[in-house]
């Protein structure tokens, strides 16, 4: 879809995890298939944390460990294939 800077299925978003800026596409690894992006489908934790997240926003989602991750929306993009 047409990236409208809400984080949905099919965009790319960069987020601010842990302090570190980082690019990941929302969707499925079919969809990603020959790029670098690292994927996250919308049922995985952090997908689930930052679907329908605007730029700005926060949330936060539990690691494996335990941990909770703070998560911040600095862009979505619409994802170009």
């Amino acid at each position: 879809p047409e990236a409208s800077g809400v984080g949905e299925v099919g965009t790319v978003i960069t987020a601010e995890i842990w302090g570190d800026e980082e690019r990941i596409l929302l969707g499925s690894r079919e969809m990603a298939d020959g790029s670098d992006l690292d994927v996250y489908s919308a049922e995985s934790p952090l997908g689930a944390a930052i679907l329908g997240l605007k730029v700005g926003d926060t949330s936060s989602y539990a690691a494996p460990n335990g941990n909770q991750i703070e998560v911040k929306i600095l862009a979505v993009d619409t994802y170009a294939g």
